[in-house]
């Protein structure tokens, strides 16, 4: 077995690992949630990573199962939606996107430093494969954990301040960028 295939095994079992961590946690944060945005966006969050974890689990089996990179080909085929149609799609569904608590900012600042931590796991891992399939798919996992950064991000300035939100557009990167 090539030693990216091995790295990216043991990688992607502490990826899951993470998704399933990301997964209670966005469930939990959503049944406890007090304004409908913050609701509606952490199980659309809790979802997503459902999704991420099912399409890592699928690649360590197809990994451990041929012993070769040739199942990251397809990595980056698995659709994410973008953060505005997750943003806007949580807005639209809230009924009254002005009633929320102090607390909701600082559970958006804590769901923002997850995915963090996520972006440099992955951006980490990229960083340690010697070949183009490897690297690619965990580029592919860090800009996944970014779009959902923008999205907290996004909604954390528009329940701060619903008045005032206009920089959705310009969002906030992790990489400075």
């Amino acid at each position: 077995m090539n030693e990216d295939v091995t790295k990216c095994i043991e990688i992607l079992k502490d990826a899951i690992a993470f998704e399933e961590e990301g997964i209670r946690f966005f469930s939990e944060k959503a049944q406890t949630a007090t304004s409908e945005v913050e609701k509606n966006l952490f199980l659309s969050l809790a979802k997503d990573e459902q999704g991420h974890r099912a399409h890592l689990i699928e690649m360590r089996e197809q990994l451990l199962e041929k012993h070769s990179l040739e199942p990251l080909s397809h990595a980056d085929d698995h659709e994410h939606r973008p953060a505005r149609e997750i943003f806007e799609s949580a807005l639209a569904e809230s009924h009254d996107p002005y009633n929320f608590v102090e607390e909701d900012l600082e559970i958006l600042q804590g769901a923002m430093a997850v995915e963090k931590k996520g972006y440099e796991m992955y951006s980490a891992a990229a960083a340690q494969m010697e070949t183009a399939p490897a690297r690619e798919l965990f580029e592919h996992l860090a800009a996944e954990e970014q779009v959902h950064f923008q999205l907290l991000h996004n909604a954390h300035e528009y329940i701060r301040d619903p008045e005032g939100w206009h920089g959705y557009d310009e969002g906030a990167m992790l990489d400075g960028g």
